[in-house]
């Protein structure tokens, strides 16, 4: 549902339900976009996400516990996607230094410019794609990008 129509909306009179098929329409086109701006990485999303977080978290690396509670799904999903980031080169696991049952992921060195690379792209991408052409002002975008912070409960950016 992409409506051009930019006037003010007095959200009093949304029902329940529109606003839920707006929220998942929004969901699902920036899914998209961001899927077909990947391609050309041969990542989807959900990789891009788990590569973020995973680069984010430096050389400490990141517990697969964690990468589930952060994407919110179950740790089969996690072990298969992260080994099958590992045997492409992405991402490396290491053994935890006190405690051999836990796992950490790390990006692999010679992974971390294209990691640059990739969001550099995938910025610039957005902002021409989405931002630019639906008129969505860095204020609008910062508010949106707040509230969702903030409906999840994050107290860290």
């Amino acid at each position: 549902m992409r409506d051009s129509d930019s006037r003010h909306i007095d959200i009093t009179h949304i029902k329940t339900y529109q606003s839920g098929m707006v929220q998942a329409s929004a969901h699902r086109l920036l899914n998209r976009t961001i899927n077909v701006i990947l391609e050309p990485y041969d990542l989807t999303s959900t990789q891009w996400f788990m590569i973020g977080h995973i680069y984010d978290a430096g050389s400490a690396g990141v517990k697969l516990t964690d990468l589930m509670g952060v994407l919110d799904t179950k740790l089969p999903f996690i072990t298969n996607s992260v080994n099958l980031l590992e045997s492409r080169g992405i991402v490396q696991k290491t053994g935890h230094a006190t405690d051999n049952r836990i796992k950490l992921v790390t990006i692999h060195p010679r992974y971390r410019k294209q990691v640059d690379k990739i969001e550099t792209h995938l910025r610039e991408q957005l902002r021409k794609l989405l931002y630019r052409e639906d008129h969505i002002t860095r204020a609008e975008l910062e508010t949106y990008i707040t509230v969702l912070y903030k409906m999840i409960g994050a107290t860290k950016r």
